[in-house]
């Protein structure tokens, strides 16, 4: 294991992911629309029905506070999302997707789902299960650095 890094890898296996995310033909139509707003556009459906704050984002990404602010932003100035004051605490406000975003939704979950797919092909559901306890595992031994 001398020559390989698992942080290597996992970047490479990273900007694969965002190549073949990057397909969708929204994204070639709408040339503003990056994998990373993707992912959090994915993010926004899964949790329909529950207030999402830009804390959520921040947590669910692992992302700074700035990093957050300035790709809601441009989500927002692209007409992907709204931000709505909420009642019971005029400072918050929650994340709604527009319109827009939920025309190209059906081919966001489409070209994941495909995408899954045929990454997990060979593999059974115990390794992929261990995948993603490894990840875990490697994700709370990083947070000793902190």
């Amino acid at each position: 294991m001398d020559n390989k890094h698992i942080g290597y890898a996992v970047k490479s296996l990273h900007r694969r992911i965002n190549q073949v995310i990057g397909r969708i033909p929204a994204i070639k139509e709408n040339k503003n629309l990056t994998s990373v707003q993707i992912w959090i556009l994915n993010f926004l459906f899964r949790n329909e029905g529950r207030d999402v704050f830009q804390k959520d984002i921040e947590a669910e990404f692992n992302t700074r506070r700035s990093t957050a602010t300035e790709l809601l932003k441009q989500m927002e100035k692209n007409g992907l999302i709204r931000r709505v004051c909420v009642d019971y605490d005029a400072r918050l406000k929650k994340i709604v997707v527009t319109d827009h975003a939920e025309e190209i939704r059906k081919q966001i979950q489409t070209q994941i789902d495909k995408t899954e797919k045929t990454m997990t092909e060979g593999f059974t559901p115990a390794e992929i299960e261990a995948f993603f306890d490894y990840v875990e595992r490697f994700k709370q031994n990083l947070a000793k650095c902190e």
